[in-house]
C-alpha cells in the first residue's frame, strides 16, 4: 500500500476500538491543494479587507475634505451675497446722496459755479477713505444722515424765507413813512402812522409779500377793503384802501400772488396802498423786510 496512507482514530480512554481511515495519494494531494487554495483565498480575503479598510478610510477623508470644501464654498457664497448687498446698498446711498445734494443746492439756490465751493462741508470729497466695503457702507450711511440733517435744515430755512416778507406789495414811491406824521386830513396835529403808504395808480395789482394764510378779507370802516395775512413765525401783514379783493379768509397764498387791487376805500385822501407789518404782535416798519430803492 505504497499509494495509500492510514489515519488511526483512537477514542478517549480506550472505550472503543480504534478506527482506521485510509486515503490515497491523490486524495492527499487534493487535500493539500485544497488547503493551499483555501490558505491563498483566506490570505487574499484578509488583504482585500485591509485594502478595503484603507480605501474606505481614504474615501472618508476625501468625503470629509469635499464636505469641508462645500462648507467653505457655502460660506464664501454667503459672503459674496453679503458683499453684493453691501454694494447695492452703497450704490443706492450714492444715488440718495446725489439727490439730497441736488435738492439742497436747489433749496439754497446755489449757482453752478458755486457748487464745488458750497459742497465742501458735506460732499463725498470731505470723507475719509474707507479701508473695506463695510467701512465704506458705514461712512456713506453716516454721510446720508448728515445730508438729511442739512436737507431738513435747508427745508426749514427755505420755509422761513418763503414766509418772510421780502418784496413790496406794489411798486411806487413811499408817500408816507412809518412812524409819527402830520395829520393828512388837515390841521397841525400829529398822529402815529402804523405802516407805510405807497403811491400807485388806482387798480394796481397788490401782491402778497410772503407765503401765508388769509385771516381777514373784507370791509373795515377805517381801512376800507382790507386783506390780512398770517405768514407764520410771528409775522402778520395787512394791505388797506383797496378797490377790489381777490382772496377770501382761509386762502393759502404764495409770495407774489395777487390778493387785491389798489384803490381809495376807507379813510383815505387819494389812491394808494397802505401796508402794515407785525412781528410777534408788535408793529414794525415794513421796510425792515425789504431793500427799498427810490428808483422803483
Amino acid at each position: 500500500m505504497k499509494d495509500k496512507y492510514s489515519i488511526i482514530i483512537i477514542p478517549p480512554e480506550n472505550e472503543k476500538e480504534p478506527r482506521y481511515l485510509q486515503i490515497s495519494t491523490k486524495i492527499k494531494k487534493a487535500i493539500l491543494v485544497g488547503s493551499a487554495a483555501f490558505g491563498v483565498f483566506f490570505c487574499g480575503l484578509i488583504v482585500s479587507n485591509i485594502y478595503q479598510a484603507k480605501y474606505i478610510e481614504n474615501s472618508r477623508q476625501k468625503v470629509a475634505y469635499v464636505e469641508q470644501l462645500e462648507r467653505e464654498l457655502k460660506t464664501k457664497n454667503m459672503e459674496i451675497n453679503r458683499l453684493n448687498k453691501k454694494t447695492a446698498e452703497i450704490n443706492e446711498n450714492l444715488l440718495a446722496i446725489a439727490s439730497l445734494e441736488k435738492e439742497i443746492e436747489s433749496i439754497l439756490k446755489i449757482e453752478k459755479n458755486q457748487t464745488e465751493v458750497s459742497r465742501g462741508s458735506f460732499s463725498l470729497q470731505s470723507m475719509e477713505p474707507a479701508q473695506n466695503l463695510d467701512q465704506a457702507a458705514a461712512l456713506l450711511n453716516n454721510h446720508i444722515q448728515l445730508l438729511e440733517e442739512y436737507h431738513d435744515a435747508s427745508v426749514k430755512y427755505q420755509e422761513r424765507i418763503d414766509h418772510t416778507p421780502s418784496i413790496l406789495p406794489v411798486n411806487g414811491p413811499i408817500s408816507s413813512p412809518f412812524g409819527y406824521r402830520r395829520n393828512p386830513f388837515g390841521g397841525w396835529s400829529r398822529e402815529f402812522h402804523n405802516g407805510i403808504d405807497i403811491a400807485c395808480d388806482y387798480g394796481t395789482p397788490v401782491l402778497a409779500t410772503a407765503d401765508g394764510k388769509v385771516t381777514f378779507a373784507g370791509w373795515d370802516g377805517y381801512w376800507g377793503r382790507k386783506v390780512q395775512i398770517n405768514h407764520g413765525f410771528g409775522v402778520v401783514t395787512f394791505y388797506a384802501h383797496n378797490s377790489k379783493l381777490t382772496v377770501k379768509v382761509g386762502d393759502e397764498v404764495k409770495k407774489g400772488d395777487i390778493i387785491a387791487y389798489s384803490g381809495n376805500s376807507g379813510r383815505s385822501t387819494g389812491s394808494h396802498l397802505h401796508y402794515t407789518a407785525y412781528i410777534d404782535g408788535e408793529l414794525v416798519d415794513p421796510l425792515v423786510f425789504t431793500t427799498y430803492s427810490k428808483e422803483q
